[in-house]
């Protein structure tokens, strides 16, 4: 045989090891020697945001009206969405078809279903640890932000167990001994003795004594929280429930996505183990109540403020962040009907008041010429009915679907005549809710779900076994 044959069909079966290697090592990369740093398997830094109330019909509305009227986008749907998962939670409650704050937000703190008006409690009786304890038990720094009071039913489900929702002065209480490093919102009427002009305790315990004496450092309003130092921060910016955004005294009263500012820069500071910060927007379902699609819009906008807030935070953190982005249930059955142009949501944008802020200036017992003036100043453009503001003279609610209020109600309704934005009901519905997760662990969030998987998936990221 001629040798170079010899050599090269002796070299063939070598070369071609050699090029599988090669192909093997393209397709599944060597696991020995140096590699390329792997995504953890939980995430660092946890936000989850809560659109109380708030339905996919109210936030695609708030998109139309940012686009057209703003040439704005929103972050929920051109960042988070779009590069993101996307699923669907069911909300009903485990004795009602349709749910409450207190027992959807059980669902997703807790992972089980609850009756409504009960808080961190599941329906047998069990009081399970909520994501945020198991947060807290792991080293994380945990926060709340806030719009309502932040006893009320969303917030309290996440860090504490009551058998009534309205056991306010408890759920206070269980906030001290758990300890969050940041609470901002409203509410300071049950941390202040029952001596003092608005408390609302049965008892003389100072609340905001007991915090200070525990670290933290309290403050009552916007410029206070600009400046807020340390480990732990209390902060109360109303006695009850924070303003509608259309309402808000800007100079006094933070905004939520100030506070959400604000409860970042503290959770950061120092933070080697990460936190899960929760920032739920009341005022949202507040304005399904009150069929009030103005309050609705700008409180939803302020809302994505604040998510953006977190959107800039995962772009600094993208394999360390999770952003959750959903809601409690849907209020009101909000919807466009009827052909409405880009002309009805400049309407809406003319609207200089919240409709709870209307009947205020209206008092208990209005007049004609009051209520006149008042849309005429606050509704510029709108007419009200006779029978509307009949209604209103001599308070007579419009039916069983409208608020309990008839000042509410008939400007309610004046409104929706008027630029083709109705309502199913001033109460909540059954209708599913969206998630919208970007970060690590966000495909577990994709798909149709029950809102107990909600905390599930945050349990098993967080490395708690059922």
């Amino acid at each position: 045989m001629n040798p170079s044959i010899h050599l090269r069909c002796a070299a063939f079966p070598a070369a071609i090891a050699a090029l599988l290697a090669a192909s093997l090592a393209f397709f599944f990369p060597l696991t020995t020697g140096a590699r390329e740093p792997t995504r953890p398997v939980a995430p660092k830094y946890i936000f989850i945001f809560i659109a109380d109330g708030g339905g996919i019909t109210h936030m695609e509305i708030t998109r139309m009206f940012n686009r057209h009227l703003h040439n704005e986008g929103l972050t929920i749907v051109d960042k988070i969405m779009k590069e993101g998962s996307v699923g669907l939670l069911t909300t009903h409650a485990a004795d009602s078809l349709v749910t409450d704050s207190s027992a959807a937000a059980t669902a997703l703190a807790c992972g089980c279903k609850a009756k409504n008006g009960a808080v961190g409690t599941c329906e047998d009786g069990v009081i399970p640890k909520t994501v945020m304890e198991v947060a807290k038990e792991t080293g994380m720094r945990i926060g709340i932000v806030t719009n309502s009071t932040v006893y009320d039913a969303t917030p309290a489900s996440f860090a504490g167990h009551v058998s009534n929702r309205r056991l306010y002065a408890t759920i206070v209480d269980q906030y001290l001994q758990l300890e969050p490093e940041v609470l901002l919102g409203g509410g300071r009427d049950q941390f202040i003795p029952r001596s003092r002009p608005g408390s609302r305790r049965r008892d003389d315990a100072d609340v905001i004594a007991a915090f200070q004496k525990k670290g933290y450092a309290y403050v009552s309003d916007r410029q206070g929280l600009s400046r807020v130092k340390g480990a732990k921060a209390l902060g109360l910016f109303s006695l009850r429930d924070m303003s509608f955004e259309l309402d808000r005294d800007k100079g006094r009263e933070p905004s939520l996505s100030e506070m959400t500012r604000a409860a970042l820069r503290l959770l950061q500071e120092g933070n080697r183990r990460g936190f899960m910060l929760l920032i739920e927007n009341e005022n949202i379902d507040s304005a399904g109540h009150m069929m009030d699609v103005a309050s609705l819009i700008q409180d939803y906008r302020e809302f994505d403020r604040a998510v953006a807030l977190a959107y800039e935070f995962y772009r600094k953190y993208p394999s360390e962040t999770l952003v959750l982005v959903t809601s409690d249930h849907e209020t009101g059955g909000l919807s466009f009907s009827g052909y409405p142009s880009v002309k009805e949501l400049q309407r809406i944008q003319s609207i200089g008041i919240s409709l709870s802020k209307a009947a205020e200036l209206l008092g208990l017992n209005p007049h004609q010429e009051a209520v006149d003036r008042l849309v005429a100043e606050h509704f510029k453009g709108f007419s009200l009915s006779p029978e509307l503001r009949e209604a209103i003279l001599k308070k007579k609610r419009l039916g069983p679907t409208f608020p309990s209020n008839p000042t509410v109600g008939a400007l309610g309704a004046m409104i929706s005549n008027e630029t083709k934005a109705f309502w199913i009901s001033a109460g909540h519905t059954n209708q599913p809710v969206f998630v919208a997760a970007l970060g690590v662990g966000a495909e577990k969030f994709r798909g149709y779900q029950d809102n107990t998987d909600f905390a599930r998936h945050l349990f098993a990221l967080l490395g708690r076994k059922e």
